[in-house]
């Protein structure tokens, strides 16, 4: 069984990210118990519910937002949490596939205040781990009992969450490729996190919608709900990765400086900063390897050219986006209220 989650040290968690977690559980533990016992303690120690051991352990879980995004808009429009539960397994699988990979490429060796899966077990087996994870996702939604799942809309569900993961992994490869540029534009850095992230949150209000409805209208309003959540959920993150509390984060903050990542602040610090600056800028990020005097010095440019105050109120401005499209979906008013605390959760959250 999983370990009992520990809820995120961050104001109010919204009850939808609480509501479905037992049974969220429930379904990944039994997703991810058959196979190789070497491979599934890899992949139960990384989704945090045993220690590198194989002891059931306690700590902070992920915020499975991606999945009770999923079975929140399914409930709200009246369908079958039953029905939908398989995709949001295959959500939450999808996702946590991505991270493993991504803390490898990105050299991260902590997440969740404790070792990453490849500092842990080393990269190739890591890799090994991610991919297992990504393909037992294709399976939640192919292994089903068709007297009690439709098999054609899981089927559907399936054609929509691989063209969204393509995106993802497109997504991860920009931003990589924009490590080594110093001409990425707020606008490019957009392009990229819609793919990187928000085409995931995309899919999971896709996704929930289609187990519930075949209104086109109501599926493309929560579509680009979700997509623009993603992106403000995303914003947020770069903000917390260079101004976040690194005990609350729980991984260094500043990392993305020394590995020269471009996330918004450094990139629309570089677009925004005058001649003197941004030549001064060139120089620190022609270094190979940007030392923490350096890092500080970043900061400061930072903080010169106002990318704080235009970091944070970007992500506000993509929720206030994405709750205008989720007005047009005509949800309850109560389902209403719930995704708007779920906006503002994301644009203020501590990690």
């Amino acid at each position: 069984m999983p370990a009992l989650r520990t809820l995120d040290p961050n104001p109010v968690v919204p009850s939808m990210l609480q509501r479905y977690l037992l049974e969220l559980d429930n379904n990944l533990t039994n997703m991810l118990s058959q196979g190789n016992p070497s491979l599934l303690k890899m992949l139960h120690y990384h989704m945090g519910w045993v220690n590198r051991d194989g002891l059931p352990t306690k700590g902070v879980l992920g915020k499975g937002m991606r999945p009770a995004l999923c079975l929140f808009t399914c409930e709200a429009l009246g369908g079958s949490l039953l029905h939908a539960m398989p995709a949001a397994v295959a959500l939450e699988l999808v996702h946590n596939f991505s991270l493993i990979h991504d803390d490898i490429q990105d050299g991260d060796e902590e997440r969740h205040s404790r070792p990453t899966l490849w500092a842990v077990w080393g990269q190739g087996k890591a890799l090994i781990a991610g991919n297992l994870m990504r393909t037992i996702a294709d399976l939640s939604l192919l292994q089903s009992d068709e007297n009690v799942i439709n098999v054609r809309k899981n089927v559907g569900a399936l054609i929509i969450l691989t063209g969204k993961y393509l995106e993802m992994i497109e997504g991860q490869y920009l931003d990589l490729s924009f490590e080594s540029r110093l001409d990425v534009s707020p606008g490019e850095y957009l392009e990229m996190i819609g793919k990187k992230t928000a085409a995931l949150l995309d899919a999971s209000m896709h996704i929930g919608a289609y187990f519930a409805t075949d209104d086109l209208s109501k599926l493309i309003a929560l579509r680009h709900c979700g997509y623009n959540l993603g992106l403000a959920f995303q914003i947020r993150d770069d903000y917390l990765g260079v101004w976040g509390d690194e005990a609350t984060v729980g991984k260094p903050v500043g990392t993305d400086i020394v590995r020269k990542k471009k996330s918004l602040p450094i990139a629309y610090t570089f677009n925004a900063a005058k001649t003197k600056l941004r030549t001064r800028l060139e120089q620190l990020y022609s270094q190979e390897r940007l030392g923490m005097d350096c890092v500080s010095e970043v900061l400061t440019l930072m903080e010169d050219s106002g990318a704080r105050a235009f970091t944070q109120n970007l992500a506000k401005e993509k929720s206030v986006e994405a709750m205008n499209w989720a007005k047009k979906a005509k949800l309850s008013e109560s389902a209403q209220k719930e995704i708007e605390g779920l906006a503002d959760f994301i644009v203020n959250r501590r990690n």
